[in-house]
């Protein structure tokens, strides 16, 4: 294909291609935007003056554009390449922001555009034609367009390139991202809207992409309210979430009301799990059993349905008399029945500091009953579930590094659960992931949830791998003296919800699914387009990953600037490292002291290497040691 394309802005006109694939560079005006039009001139002389409209959608222009401007940059000659994807089969695309979505962080990229609207149609005929003049319509059949990694110096180069990036398409695109037939545009009530734009922006866009709408029902002045995000909602109705004996009367009589057909319920709440399952269940729409998700997000009774020991109490006197009489030897665990974030979760190692311990629990926030139980050493994992009608659609498991209440150090004494690293794929040998597997599934399935995405926090006992530190760098290493019993699986929560926003998107990036837009599926029913989306990479993980959480240890004013921007800027070989980044405070922010019972963090990021796992936890501690704040 050859031909050229002539830009006109203003009276001036600049000739800037020369080969579709090749994009020669020449002089270009320095602000371009949507207003440019372009001119094909094919070999034969014929013009064709073209626009937005010509390309199927403004994202498809808007894409030729920037690649334009990206080979310009500079003015030194480099070539650049740019893939379009185009589906050989007809149906509707299974979210509009697939492609993207798919090729997060892929290294033969510089960037992704998709040109789809929600559930788009693609008929999967061939082009009659590839003759340059025709560009516009390969744009418009195409469903996302991708920048290749710049500067090859030959066009063998760039054939190299497109080759790798086919090899890599079908990695990242061997599942079913077209569905036959178009869903109806369907309402999601959406109980509790997350309590900042950070938690809630990974679940509002992919609700867009999917075609779905939102309705929030959240207390009056929530950030969702107001015209800034009302783009990623439909409605908001407002509503007093004081948790009462009230409040379920007062969400189904809000949903009744609100003037929309609603076709779904969902909360990422914990302690609204159960309520939001039951006004699903009474106003017959899709739902798991009520009482699962009551069980599930209480601590004493998901130990009990494990069938072990497990005291619940609501006073220290309670506490001490409950542990003499089952006779539990320490250390122990007490945590909130009611708790989230490791909140309030303590191991102790004697009645003092059991007693201690419950004097330290935030009851305003978890309530005052707690759960007693015996404290398993073994390594821990987060293990995350996609079910449908029992059936493991999706399985991974992660390595959760240990805590500051994990040391055996006498001198620490009630040091919190608060997350510091999390590392995937996880380490431990297959027979150990298998046990997990197998068994924390039947978990889930002797409490009656078999569809849906499912966050679980457990340990393996007798675990022929232990943590060891070396150089400073913390890893699973075998045990020296092997255990004297069989290993076996140690469930420490189960969470009806995906993980939290760090861990969703290490998972999103690492295996190329999206928790939070299977989850509204499953809420809709949607099982065909949910299935289609539980499907990883078809060569596995694309690197080895970590979550690093900086973590509060003393309050006080915050005087810093964003840190995560600080890092990125001054170690660029760091940076080509992270993924993902945030800082959870502002300068001048007031920042809680642990001693309040709450459990936060300064930033986190989630880290990458394609190098090796050793690597990965090299980088992540220099990641750890340079980031750099300070309080007033």
């Amino acid at each position: 294909m050859a031909g050229f394309i002539v830009a006109r802005h203003d009276a001036e006109e600049k000739v800037v291609l020369t080969k579709i694939i090749g994009l020669d560079a020449v002089p270009w005006p320095g602000n371009l935007g949507p207003d440019i039009g372009i001119i094909l001139i094919a070999p034969n002389g014929h013009t064709r003056t073209v626009t937005d409209e010509d390309f199927g959608s403004k994202a498809a222009y808007g894409f030729l554009l920037s690649c334009l401007a990206a080979t310009n940059a500079g003015h030194d000659g480099s070539h650049r390449a740019i893939k379009l994807i185009k589906p050989r089969e007809q149906g509707h695309i299974v979210r509009s922001d697939i492609v993207p979505l798919r090729l997060v962080d892929c290294a033969l990229v510089d960037c992704v555009v998709s040109f789809c609207a929600p559930q788009h149609y693609f008929s999967g005929e061939a082009l009659g034609s590839a003759d340059f003049e025709q560009l516009p319509e390969i744009f418009a059949a195409s469903a996302a367009g991708a920048l290749v990694t710049k500067d090859p110096s030959s066009t063998g180069e760039i054939d190299a390139q497109l080759l790798s990036l086919d090899a890599e398409l079908r990695n990242r695109l061997s599942f079913p991202w077209l569905v036959p037939q178009r869903r109806p545009r369907m309402t999601i009530a959406v109980i509790e809207g997350r309590y900042s734009h950070e938690h809630g922006e990974n679940i509002y866009l992919a609700a867009k992409a999917l075609g779905i709408d939102m309705i929030v029902f959240d207390r009056p002045g929530h950030w969702l309210e107001g015209p800034s995000y009302a783009s990623w909602r439909k409605s908001f109705v407002p509503i007093d979430m004081t948790v009462d004996t009230g409040l379920p009367q007062r969400i189904k009589a809000a949903i009744q009301h609100c003037g929309h057909e609603i076709h779904g319920m969902v909360t990422f709440n914990d302690p609204l799990m159960a309520v939001v399952a039951r006004i699903a269940q009474e106003l017959f729409l899709p739902t798991g059993p009520p009482d699962a998700y009551a069980t599930a997000t209480d601590k004493y009774r998901t130990g009990i349905a494990e069938g072990r020991v497990a005291l619940r109490g609501s006073s220290i006197t309670e506490a001490v008399s409950l542990v003499e009489s089952a006779k539990l030897e320490y250390p122990l665990i007490i945590k909130p029945c009611l708790g989230w974030l490791s909140e309030g979760v303590y191991r102790v190692r004697n009645v003092s500091e059991l007693e201690a311990a419950i004097s330290k629990i935030n009851t305003e926030r978890h309530g005052k009953d707690f759960v007693i139980e015996r404290y398993c050493d073994g390594p821990e994992v987060d293990a995350n579930f996609i079910l449908c009608d029992g059936e493991i659609l999706f399985f991974e498991a992660s390595d959760d590094f240990p805590k500051y209440a994990d040391t055996k150090n006498p001198e620490d004494s009630l040091r919190s659960f608060i997350e510091l690293d999390n590392v995937l794929p996880s380490e431990l040998p297959p027979r150990e992931l298998e046990i997990l597997r197998n068994s924390l599934h039947q978990s889930l399935l002797r409490l009656g949830l078999d569809s849906g995405v499912f966050h679980l926090e457990g340990r393996v006992q007798d675990s022929v791998m232990e943590y060891r530190t070396e150089n400073g760098i913390t890893e699973l290493a075998r045990r020296k003296k092997p255990p004297q019993s069989d290993p076996s699986a140690w469930l420490i929560e189960i969470n009806t919800r995906p993980p939290g926003i760090q861990a969703s998107d290490a998972v999103q990036s690492t295996y190329g699914i999206d928790y939070w837009g299977v989850r509204l599926l499953f809420a809709l029913n949607d099982i065909e387009r949910a299935k289609a989306l539980s499907q990883p990479f078809q060569n596995g993980p694309q690197y080895w990953c970590e979550m690093v959480f900086i973590p509060i240890e003393r309050g006080g004013v915050f005087d810093s600037d964003d840190v995560c921007v600080d890092l990125i800027k001054k170690c660029p070989d760091l940076a080509a490292h992270i993924s993902k980044s945030w800082c959870f405070w502002k300068r001048g922010d007031s920042v809680p002291d642990p001693s309040s019972g709450l459990n936060l963090w300064i930033a986190y990021y989630v880290v990458f290497s394609r190098t090796s796992r050793a690597h990965l936890l090299t980088v992540a501690h220099s990641i750890r040691e340079e980031t750099r704040w300070s309080f007033k």
